[in-house]
């Protein structure tokens, strides 16, 4: 985990911890004081790298909090987008659905039309064929009474 423009905390913690026991180590080995003195800047050393683990490790919480806050703004940021995507997405929907709806009632006025012509061509059509059968039965009954009256 690389922050912007510098370490990680979890390097920078290490690094400064082992920095700290290595410069307490050194100082035991050189020291030329009595060990009361030597102890006393032990604990002054082990004050001062508590201290400074304390303060790095609130700058650590303190960025954690603004990573925290900066990454709710971009939550809260997408969540916008998605929505306003979500609202258009909506909106295409609903003019898709009006115009299948109008191309709809068109089909159905168009095929109420067709149906209305191709019915009257039927009806035409039933109305020649009885008027052919009703001639065609006329010149029937006229061969039978002529073949009739000469038989």
């Amino acid at each position: 985990m690389q922050e912007r423009g510098g370490f990680s905390f979890k390097t920078v913690a290490l690094s400064f911890l082992f920095g700290g026991v290595v410069g307490a180590g050194l100082a035991l080995l050189f020291a030329p004081q009595p060990g009361e003195e030597t102890r006393e800047r032990l604990r002054e050393t082990t004050d001062e790298i508590r201290e400074r683990a304390r303060l790095a490790a609130e700058e650590a919480r303190l960025r954690l909090v603004s990573a925290k806050e900066d990454l709710g703004d971009k939550v809260e940021e997408i969540k916008l987008q998605v929505k306003e995507k979500a609202e258009e997405l909506q909106g295409g929907l609903q003019e898709k659905k009006e115009e299948i709806k109008e191309r709809a009632g068109e089909y159905v006025f168009r095929g109420k039309d067709l149906l209305e012509e191709k019915s009257s061509a039927l009806k035409e059509a039933i109305e020649a064929g009885k008027e052919a059968m009703e001639k065609e039965k006329e010149r029937l009954m006229a061969k039978i009474k002529k073949e009739e009256e000469t038989a």
